[in-house]
């Protein structure tokens, strides 16, 4: 395929020159590409947009320039490429040498199959969809008329219709991804309208009064805030600017009216529910849908008072599941009511099923939290016994099993998280959260903030990935998280990082079971062979007892081979025996 310069209908255009192919045609003409028979080529108006678009679809294009032909099929290095180079070299990956660990490798992949795009649900006019920051990409949609980036949501909204449809598949290398719902044929409600009025009781609401269609309902009852109001025929929503924005999109494509009677200032910012605050409230709401009626009230006291005290949502919705299963066993009587020897038989019953330890242990607490913090008596002291916790020691890698790991990750953002965890023995939701401030490249520390139990401690920096995380940085610039997620600003999430662990462990043909936290054990137990002492290991790790830290003597390797057993040495000492007759 020869692509040219050509002069055709008072504008130059882009040639596009092959022998008959059918495949081709049909490529060309979904992308919107006109045929001139005064030509005799198909053509494309002349945007550096549409040679991407052609580059996107089709290998081996010959652009001629100046009367000669150049390949354009080498893969682009450098600032401006698509494709990532390398983070470092070997030596300042791992200080080892090249030998035993390779340098990371850039594969020829397609463009296309680096890009995790996420289709989302429209908005009005709009079809929406998610994508990893890429610069080149990036500049390319904002230059199409009907795509525009919304920065509240970090999604791109693009008009629904054919053209636009046909231009932005095209940068995306992405055939019929959108589908065919053009805007130009939802159903038009004109003349109807939507009232939105302050309410009463609560400004932080707003009432959505909607007309008696159920497209319209169905838009309205979707949003993740939504609440029906029964006594007063409508939705409530938070009055923030964000969601009457995103209303006023939603409405846009059925050509319904807005009737605002808000006050002036009525939208507030602060009105809409932080990501944490709307976690628990739907963790709080999942746990009472489930509950019947003569039981809501007693989870509801617990769920509030674990919220009040600032727990964790998993420890809401451990204490909750518990607690309810506890109820659920008395047919939901008033705990109060509950004598200790039935609590007693409860139990046991439980562990005759094989309840785990652990669970054993969850469903005491919460007990134990609800009889003490909402009952309110903290003399009361219930005396359940105590399942006997089973010892299991963790699994843990070798150094050759660490190295192995390293080894086959090729991607430098993804070996450097597995690195970090590794050499400073963090948790997956601690490697996650790290920020650029937290890193301290001068005394080669890491500043761990607010890690479990809410306390911060410092653990060292490993000399030989310094280099590293300085050329990362440079390559990956962000502004916030050390490994930003798939959006810009957005930390990466920890089922992402453990999913890098375990494609790892399978490239490297490992049989143990491992994860994230299998390298913070294996820190642990490598210090421990090189004789470190284990007050260090207990800091660095961030153990509030010492009796956890003291876990990892029995897994260490030097001690244990230099431990004969009697066997052995009765077997060896008969051997001399009979040497020496």
């Amino acid at each position: 395929m020869i692509v040219r310069k050509i002069h055709h209908r008072n504008a130059y255009r882009i040639g596009i020159f092959f022998d008959y192919d059918n495949s081709k045609i049909q490529i060309l003409k979904k992308i919107g590409a006109g045929y001139s028979n005064t030509k005799k080529c198909w053509y494309l108006d002349y945007e550096s947009k549409n040679i991407t678009i052609l580059k996107a679809h089709f290998d081996n294009i010959l652009i001629e320039k100046n009367n000669q032909l150049v390949s354009s099929s080498p893969l682009v290095t450098g600032n401006k490429s698509r494709d990532l180079s390398p983070t470092a070299t070997s030596k300042f990956q791992l200080g080892t040498s090249n030998m035993s660990n390779p340098e990371h490798k850039t594969e020829l992949v397609p463009f296309k199959h680096k890009l995790r795009i996420e289709l989302l649900s429209n908005i009005g006019k709009y079809w929406v969809f998610k994508l990893p920051y890429n610069q080149s990409i990036n500049k390319l949609l904002l230059e199409v008329k009907g795509v525009f980036w919304n920065s509240n949501y970090k999604c791109y909204m693009v008009l629904r219709h054919p053209k636009v449809k046909v231009t932005v598949e095209g940068i995306l290398d992405q055939i019929d991804f959108f589908g065919t719902d053009y805007y130009s044929n939802d159903k038009s409600f004109r003349g109807e309208s939507i009232q939105i009025l302050p309410h009463k009781e609560d400004i932080t609401w707003m009432e959505i009064y909607v007309p008696k269609i159920v497209a319209i309902h169905e838009k309205i009852k979707r949003f993740s805030m939504a609440r029906y109001s029964k006594t007063r025929n409508c939705y409530l929503l938070p009055a923030a600017p964000l969601v009457y924005e995103t209303i006023q999109l939603q409405m846009e494509s059925f050509e319904i009216l807005i009737d605002n009677k808000l006050p002036k200032s009525y939208l507030q910012l602060k009105n809409l529910p932080n990501k944490k605050k709307l976690d628990l409230t739907k963790t709080k709401e999942n746990i009472l849908v489930q509950i019947p009626e003569q039981g809501k009230q007693y989870v509801t006291d617990l769920a509030e008072m674990i919220l009040a005290m600032n727990y964790s949502t998993s420890t809401l919705r451990t204490y909750c599941a518990s607690f309810t299963q506890f109820l659920r066993y008395f047919s939901y009587r008033d705990p109060a009511t509950i004598e200790y020897k039935e609590v007693v038989k409860y139990l046991s019953s439980l562990m005759e099923k094989g309840l785990s330890a652990t669970s054993g242990h969850s469903l005491v607490n919460g007990l134990q939290f609800y009889y003490q913090n909402v009952v309110g008596n903290k003399n009361f002291e219930l005396k359940l016994p105590r399942p006997k916790k089973e010892k299991k020691l963790p699994s843990v890698l070798t150094m050759d099993e660490c190295l192995k790991i390293f080894q086959v990750v090729e991607n430098p953002k993804h070996k450097l998280i597995l690195l970090v965890g590794y050499g400073a023995g963090l948790r997956v939701s601690e490697i996650v959260s790290l920020k650029w401030q937290d890193i301290l490249f001068e005394e080669h520390k890491i500043h761990i903030k607010n890690a479990k139990g809410k306390k911060d401690r410092f653990v060292m920096l490993p000399y030989s990935i310094v280099e590293s995380l300085k050329i990362y940085k440079q390559l990956f610039k962000g502004s916030h998280y050390v490994f930003e997620g798939q959006f810009a600003g957005e930390s990466y999430s920890s089922r992402s990082a453990q999913s890098i662990m375990q494609q790892a462990i399978k490239k490297a043909g490992l049989e143990k079971k491992a994860s994230i936290h299998t390298l913070r054990h294996s820190f642990a137990t490598h210090l421990l062979e090189n004789g470190t002492d284990i007050r260090y290991i207990q800091q660095f790790l961030g153990h509030a007892d010492i009796k956890t830290t003291t876990m990892y003597t029995h897994l260490t390797k030097n001690a244990v081979d230099k431990i004969q057993s009697p066997l052995d040495r009765l077997v060896n000492d008969k051997n001399q025996n009979k040497k020496l007759m």
